[in-house]
């Protein structure tokens, strides 16, 4: 059974569903490097403006794959590759031009709610829940924290860790982890519909800017200024940015090019 399936919305909108319900979707080592190998492809396809990992199933995802967890666990460094592998393929989504939705129907647990803190937008349907339950088996969720903890407050994200109990999908959207929660008869509609408007602005804008917005967040505020300075000067002389600034004073739809 093929862990994951893909296939092309509206032209340029590339979805990656989750496929392994009967086991809650987990983040088996197998199940990373199909994701690593998606994200490599979609890297380069410049035909792709907006990506959207979704699932099948209850679960979104229910994190690593405990039983493989196990039996690397008889080895530190296999243990430790699993871990750096999983670590690869979620700075991956951080560094792909394109944006990255999350769309969650279901459990997103562990490793699977890390995976919905790495993508850059995320929306979630009302029967969702969120979870980082390491500390219930006694092995606290450290990975996972890495990428959560830099979407919410660090009260919300010791409460997560430290209770480990499940966070509804109102709940995550308060917390910021998640954008918005829809119906889940609507979830999926809305999600294309959100994709859509993304894939009408420019790409080339939008590809300096997700760079530039993660790298000034690790700068003081200063340097952050500084750095993206360069940057909006860098990308005014870009030709989206002329025509897009030419469309504006004339009053019509920009064409865009690139």
């Amino acid at each position: 059974m093929d862990l994951i399936s893909t296939k092309i919305e509206k032209k340029n909108i590339y979805i990656i569903e989750l496929n392994n319900p009967k086991k809650r979707n987990p983040l088996s080592l197998e199940l990373i490097r199909c994701l690593q190998n998606e994200f490599d492809y979609i890297k380069k396809n410049k035909q792709i403006k907006v990506v959207i990992i979704q699932s099948t199933g209850p679960s979104f995802s229910a994190g690593h794959d405990l039983t493989e967890v196990k039996k690397c666990a008889k080895s530190e460094r296999k243990l430790l590759n699993l871990f750096k592998t999983c670590s690869k393929m979620m700075l991956s989504i951080q560094y792909l031009p394109q944006p990255v939705i999350a769309c969650v129907d279901g459990i997103a647990a562990a490793a699977g709610c890390q995976l919905v803190a790495s993508c850059d937008l995320a929306f979630a349907s009302n029967n969702s829940y969120f979870q980082t339950p390491g500390v219930n088996i006694g092995l606290f969720c450290s990975t996972p924290m890495v990428a959560i903890s830099r979407k919410i407050s660090s009260k919300d994200m010791m409460y997560m860790l430290l209770s480990g109990e499940k966070i509804s999908a109102i709940e995550a959207e308060k917390m910021k982890l998640i954008n918005k929660v829809f119906l889940k008869k609507t979830l999926k509609k809305e999600v294309i519909k959100i994709a859509t408007k993304i894939t009408k602005k420019s790409n080339q804008s939008i590809k300096i800017g997700k760079i530039a917005f993660y790298k000034q967040l690790d700068m003081n505020i200063e340097k952050a200024y500084e750095y993206t300075s360069k940057v909006m000067t860098k990308n005014m002389g870009f030709n989206d940015a002329k025509e897009g600034i030419k469309a504006f004073i004339e009053k019509r739809n920009p064409n865009w090019k690139n």
